[in-house]
């Protein structure tokens, strides 16, 4: 193997790479880059045995061929250098480097012994835009649950339809939807499907395509997904993301999204989420706070107590519509809602003490956040 690269274009696509390595001590190759020359590109892949990512660089190629060397220390080095064409050539499982000022050797191992990477058929996909994609996955990301009890619940729910992909996460106290507008699909049969996407892999897509211009792919079968986008300049595959997905059912959530509210308020969004911050400070080990809503006034009331530091209430102007009521929510949970929702004006659908409240922003449907009540014993 010998090419020659851009130190920028190299140092780019092995800070793409590298995010998903680590110190795995009993696979050590699982620490360590594939390169691999292919028709004009240099391919750099690596892998965590749940997710790989593949990202092709231009390069000049003399003579094909591959080596895994580790990520970590060929990415600090090629960083240090200078904005330089660097040459690489593999002689006995060794990379020599050379730069402008440099003659360097890394140590690799036999890429034999480098994990599969699987193929996709690239037969069903959908298009869809590559920074409103990274968006609604960051907006959801945070309310993935933690725990292992129930699997399906620690990954990202996509749910695709005709025309539009519905980006759903919970944790089982909120949940939080965002939906997208499909831009394309293949045209063999509607791309109707849905799967449970692994946390560590939706990070990583947000790390890969948050950046770029343009549009991403998204290729699907029986239990692996494919992500990926295009050179802007050529139509072949720059970088590409492949992941298992979590197998389970995810809960049927529409069943408790409320269709109607006993009562609604709109309200002006950084009022309402000041006025949550102060009341959460007295929200105790609990985070609890208090919404009462008063028609009659057009006002909310933010009240929170703790036994060791106080209370405090807070009032808001509202536009209220329906019955007067109070609930408690955990003040976190409801200023995650309000942050992620945006807007000038955030809506808030009650349904008595009991129900599960509901958290938009004014105008739109594109986001929906529930939050289950603190119900007083």
């Amino acid at each position: 193997m010998k090419f020659t690269i851009l130190k920028n274009n190299l140092a780019r696509g092995l800070g793409l790479v590298e995010k998903i390595t680590g110190k795995n001590l009993v696979l050590p190759i699982l620490n360590n880059v594939l390169l691999s020359t292919e028709k004009g590109f240099l391919k750099l892949i690596t892998t965590d045995l749940e997710v790989a990512i593949i990202h092709r660089s231009m390069a000049k190629i003399d003579v094909e061929g591959e080596i895994t060397v580790p990520v970590r220390v060929l990415s600090s080095f090629v960083n240090l250098l200078e904005d330089q064409k660097i040459d690489f050539e593999l002689k006995n499982k060794t990379l020599w480097v050379s730069g402008k000022n440099n003659k360097t050797q890394i140590k690799g191992l036999d890429s034999k012994d480098f994990p599969i990477i699987p193929k996709i058929e690239e037969n069903e996909w959908v298009e869809i835009n590559a920074a409103a994609f990274c968006e609604g996955i960051a907006q959801v990301i945070d309310f993935i649950s933690i725990t292992q009890a129930r699997p399906e619940l620690t990954g990202v729910y996509l749910v695709f339809t005709a025309n539009q992909i519905k980006i759903v996460a919970t944790d089982s106290f909120r949940l939080a939807e965002k939906t997208l507008s499909l831009i394309h699909s293949s045209d063999k049969k509607p791309f109707e499907k849905s799967f449970i996407l692994p946390k560590n892999a939706a990070r990583e897509i947000v790390n890969l395509y948050a950046g770029i211009s343009g549009n991403i792919k998204i290729y699907l079968v029986s239990n692996q997904v494919m992500f990926e986008s295009k050179f802007t300049e050529i139509d072949n595959p720059q970088s590409q993301l492949i992941s298992r997905l979590i197998e389970g059912d995810f809960p049927n959530y529409q069943e408790i999204v409320p269709k109607d509210f006993k009562t609604q308020v709109v309200v002006n969004q950084e009022q309402l989420q000041n006025s949550v911050k102060t009341a959460g400070i007295f929200g105790g080990r609990g985070n609890e706070i208090t919404l009462a809503v008063d028609p009659k006034k057009n006002q909310i009331e933010l009240f929170a107590q703790d036994s060791e530091i106080g209370e405090t209430s807070v009032s808001i102007v509202a536009k209220i519509i329906g019955d007067k009521t109070s609930v408690c929510f955990n003040h976190r949970f409801m200023l995650d809602g309000i942050n992620r929702a945006g807007g000038k004006e955030i809506l808030i659908g009650l349904n008595g003490e009991g129900g599960p409240g509901v958290i938009k922003a004014g105008g739109t449907e594109d986001f929906l956040y529930i939050l289950m009540p603190i119900k007083s014993n």
